[in-house]
């Protein structure tokens, strides 16, 4: 299946990945970034006393009152700093308010900044995605493409993947991006290599490369269609009509039109956050773990999961789903709910895994 741990702690080995074999794949050339952008959460959470402050006053202002707020919230002693001046005080009362927190408290204070906030203390809860692929296969799609008995499933698929493409935001294998890149690095291997023995594998290979590309940008056309709510139940009703409806694909579609009336226009990005901007060598980008791509049972998957599970645990962090609750007005209870994030997740997973029981690499392909 798609999704496949993809780092672990320092010094750990590598498990292998999902009913894959171990791969003898060259090292990965640098990373190709995808074009990151990041949604509503694009704040820092530099310490206060690094940054700049056009007003002191007022910056010094909002922090202790969102102080007064999360000391409301939890029981928390206020400190008191009257003795200190700006910006020691700010940076002792930061200290003791968390040393306050127990073992138990599984939040992360920070102090933060937005668009409409400039010292605001926060509480931070991290989704975590546990480390895994989130790969949506696309050549199960293309060999349904064109044959009049798979239609109907087709449809269905196609509305899908352009609710994940245009509304969810999952880059497509084409586009620049990790993927892209990759595929990229494994074609120039195969041009460079002169090994006689291997001649007929790399040719394989390359054939591989060539409907990869010419069927990427074939789909991609479509998928850049406009999305359509009433087409997707429509092209599901039709499908549920047909003698071999999969009940297990019904579900899944089921459950993304569930997912769309709650969160009709609501992207990955949005509450994705990574910290450290500059250090781009060192973080696991969204874009990079949630992608559609080629095909997880063509000759090219191992080579293609290698490259990234060495790549990735060279990283030292990984963005993920960030939710806030701010601290600038009284908090009546803790605020932290993830619902989008884990059911869409869970979808692609599904997805993905029923997928390649539709793609297959026969022995003499």
């Amino acid at each position: 299946m798609e999704t496949a741990s993809i780092i672990r702690q320092p010094r750990r080995a590598v498990r292998p990945l999902a009913g894959r074999k171990g791969s003898t794949a060259k090292p990965a050339k640098k990373r190709t970034a995808g074009a990151h952008g990041n949604g509503f959460l694009n704040h820092s959470f530099n310490p206060f006393w690094g940054v700049a402050f056009s007003d002191w006053r007022s910056a010094e202002r909002e922090f202790f009152v969102s102080l007064e707020n999360l000391c409301g919230l939890y029981g928390w002693t206020r400190p008191d700093v009257s003795g200190l001046s700006f910006p020691d005080n700010i940076a002792e009362a930061y200290k003791r308010v968390k040393a306050q927190q127990t073992p138990e408290f599984d939040l992360e204070v920070k102090i933060c900044q937005d668009g409409e906030h400039t010292c605001c203390l926060a509480t931070v809860k991290v989704f975590n995605t546990d480390y895994h692929l989130y790969y949506i296969p696309v050549r199960p799609l293309w060999k349904m493409r064109g044959v009049a008995t798979e239609t109907l499933p087709y449809n269905l698929l196609m509305a899908v993947f352009r609710y994940l493409y245009q509304v969810s935001g999952v880059p497509f294998f084409t586009e620049p991006g990790t993927i892209d890149g990759n595929y990229d690095t494994i074609k120039n291997w195969l041009d460079e290599e002169q090994d006689e023995e291997e001649e007929p594998y790399r040719e394989r290979q390359k054939n591989e490369l060539k409907v990869l590309e010419l069927a990427g940008n074939t789909l991609l056309t479509e998928i850049k269609e406009p999305f359509n709510l009433k087409e997707l139940k429509k092209d599901l009703a039709s499908y549920q009509r047909s003698a071999k409806a999969d009940a297990c694909l019904v579900e899944v579609v089921y459950e993304i039109i569930k997912l769309i009336k709650d969160y009709p226009k609501r992207a990955i990005k949005e509450t994705m956050h990574y910290e450290d901007e500059d250090d781009d060598n060192q973080t696991i980008y969204w874009e990079q773990y949630i992608s559609f791509y080629w095909s997880g049972e063509d000759c090219l998957s191992e080579t293609l999961y290698q490259m990234v599970n060495d790549e990735f645990q060279e990283m030292g962090y990984q963005e993920e789903p960030v939710n806030n609750q701010w601290f600038d007005t009284p908090q009546e209870k803790p605020g932290h709910v993830f619902d989008y994030e884990p059911r869409l997740l869970s979808l692609i997973d599904r997805l993905a895994e029923m997928l390649n029981d539709y793609d297959y690499e026969e022995p003499n392909e």
